[in-house]
């Protein structure tokens, strides 16, 4: 396999790009030795599917919270413009090429599953790997469990999109969930650990399926279901056989590129970002009385 087709990797991309961002310590990606894995309580055909993803609602108001949004009627659309899918390659107007609720309602038709819960569940990204672990991912466990879900498919966008919800899985099956990742962040969601994981090695941003593709957005879901039968134990990865429409070399080297060309660009927007964060820190922490004014 040269490198043009070998899977991104994005832990290493990143790295590269915040280092070109000025910004000098690099960020630590969750990674665990054990994994949970929780069997099947029922066959596939009488389970009931939760979706999970990490697009905002559409009235997105900058706040990061878990938030939840009804399956009928399904959105048309969700706000996913605040994380680093690949901007260049692809895009989220088609919403089920991240948040799969037709596909998953016609493979119900079939007898595939027995269907969806009522509601689909949004997960904020975070860098924060303890938030996740201990406020986000038991508050999805708590929705998942007041739905009546029997499995979890959840669907990231971003490469820190998927160690969230990797992070997630990890929580619900270790409370008797099982759960199947459909993403397209490999070396993610391998280091992190899950028990299982539907790998499209698409751009970032559609992981289940290119847009407007409904009948191979159907296909994958439905291949990627097949794990809670087929998987005997955690970590397991299964590939997809569906291409991406553009050849690979292509988008694959597009995705977070640092050019020596741009350097100067991109160190000015991580000055931009530190003075922002600086200003957020002053709001949220402001002076004490006994200070302010010195």
């Amino acid at each position: 396999m040269v490198d043009a087709d070998a899977p991104v990797r994005y832990r290493e991309r990143t790295r590269h790009y915040y280092r070109a961002l000025g910004y000098t310590r690099d960020y630590v990606w969750a990674t665990f030795e054990n994994v949970p894995f929780a069997e099947l309580r029922k066959p596939l055909p009488q389970s009931r599917i939760a979706l999970i993803t990490t697009a905002s609602p559409d009235d997105f108001d900058g706040v990061k919270r878990v938030w939840s949004g009804n399956v009928l009627p399904p959105p048309p659309s969700l706000y996913t413009d605040n994380v680093a899918w690949d901007k260049e390659s692809t895009h989220t107007k088609d919403r089920e090429s991240f948040l799969p609720i037709e596909a998953v309602s016609k493979l119900a038709a079939e007898g595939v599953v027995s269907g969806l819960t009522a509601r689909f569940h949004g997960v904020p990204t975070e860098y924060s790997q303890r938030k996740t672990r201990e406020e986000d991912a038991p508050k999805i466990l708590t929705q998942v469990r007041e739905d009546g879900a029997d499995v979890a498919v959840l669907c990231p966008l971003c490469p820190v999109c998927h160690q969230t919800l990797s992070m997630v899985a990890r929580h619900l099956e270790a409370n008797g969930i099982p759960t199947v990742i459909v993403g397209s962040a490999l070396d993610v969601v391998e280091y992190c650990g899950v028990p299982r994981f539907y790998f499209n090695d698409f751009p970032l941003g559609n992981p289940c399926g290119p847009p407007w593709k409904p009948e191979m957005q159907r296909n994958i879901l439905r291949q990627a279901l097949r794990l809670f039968e087929t998987a005997r134990g955690p970590r397991t990865t299964v590939k997809s056989p569906f291409t991406w429409h553009e050849n690979g070399a292509v988008w694959r080297a597009r995705y977070g590129r640092v050019d020596p060309a741009d350097k100067q660009r991109l160190f000015e927007l991580g000055e931009e970002r530190r003075r922002q964060q600086a200003a957020r820190k002053k709001v949220s922490h402001p002076a004490s009385p006994r200070t302010q004014g010195r």
